[in-house]
């Protein structure tokens, strides 16, 4: 008889734990060739990383549509069934997902596009430098090479994504350091190809009359955006912040791009309705001069105020400076 309410005891606190166990993050295949970020046992962020194969990039304007060509993350909502984000497809195959590149870079008299890849340039994932999943948070780091028309690398990048959930949705941080044995590589490019951009999944171009942008300045008409020009060199910069709400599957989400006040200015505002919001700058990297940058997403169900946007603009500044801790 003791053993039987032993036994049924033992089964009563096993009921209560499978009840009170908690969500958490966790990483399938972190260093194989499909790292999927999950929480809750659904997927969250996706890292794509294809080995380059430079025989699917002809010398044309479809080259850039080569799924092979650069490496960048896909996000998903909290069902884990929608995919946020833009990858090798749609209109503008070009942009996809979370990603940072420049599309003008000079260097040893050379020049690189590492946004449209046309040319047999390409950026490739060559390593796990680590990888963290728990209650809170799921982390990764791995380096990226950056490769010119000739295949050779130039630069190397160790690029790291954490993710954590806050208030319906994901926040995202983003931070790079990127180095060179080069005496000097230029970086530069324009607003819509240059920088670290976040890009929404290709159907949201089917409803970009009901994307909106939201900033420091106010809100902007429906449907409408606003661009630094490069050729008058006048328009939005140096923005803390740049709200971008979109209709998606007929749900509408909000993806908030956070710039750090630490990274290279000026930064350059580029906004698409079809769902894509990023900046740039120009940079010379040198070998004593890595450019170092970090950059917050919150990206999430519904919409978002302007007081809401500046409390996430601010507890970015101080999480980033220790003053959050």
């Amino acid at each position: 008889m003791k053993y039987a309410l032993s036994l049924t005891a033992l089964l009563a606190f096993a009921a209560i734990g499978v009840a009170d166990a908690k969500p958490e993050f966790a990483w399938k295949d972190p260093e194989g060739e499909h790292p999927v970020l999950t929480y809750d046992g659904k997927p969250v962020l996706e890292y794509v990383r294809p080995t380059f194969d430079r025989s699917q990039t002809p010398p044309k304007k479809e080259a850039t549509a080569n799924p092979t060509i650069k490496v960048f993350h896909h996000l998903y909502d909290e069902s884990g069934t929608v995919r946020l984000t833009n990858g090798p497809q749609g209109q503008y195959p070009h942009h996809r997902g979370i990603f940072f590149g420049f599309n003008n870079i000079t260097y040893d008299g050379k020049k690189a596009d590492l946004w449209h890849c046309r040319n047999g340039e390409s950026q490739q994932h060559v390593g796990v430098v680590s990888h963290e999943a728990g209650p809170t948070f799921g982390r990764h780091r791995v380096t990226v090479t950056w490769n010119g028309q000739d295949g050779k690398t130039f630069a190397v990048e160790e690029r790291e994504l954490t993710v954590r959930r806050q208030d319906h949705g994901w926040l995202v941080d983003f931070s790079s350091i990127l180095a060179t044995d080069r005496d000097k590589v230029h970086l530069d490019g324009d607003p819509q190809h240059a920088g670290f951009h976040f890009r929404a999944n290709a159907d949201v171009e089917k409803t970009k009359g009901d994307t909106y942008f939201l900033s420091p300045t106010g809100k902007e008409e429906m449907g409408k955006e606003v661009n630094w020009d490069p050729k008058g060199k006048q328009g939005p910069k140096d923005r803390p912040w740049t709200a971008m709400s979109f209709v998606l599957g007929g749900k509408r989400y909000t993806c908030v791009y956070l710039d750090h006040p630490d990274n290279p200015k000026e930064a350059r505002q580029s906004e698409r309705t079809y769902g894509r919001v990023g900046t740039y700058f120009e940079y010379d990297l040198t070998k004593d001069k890595p450019l170092k940058v970090r950059y917050r997403l919150w990206v999430g169900e519904g919409e978002v105020t302007r007081e809401q946007c500046e409390a996430l603009s601010k507890a970015f500044v101080d999480s980033a400076s220790g003053k959050g801790k």
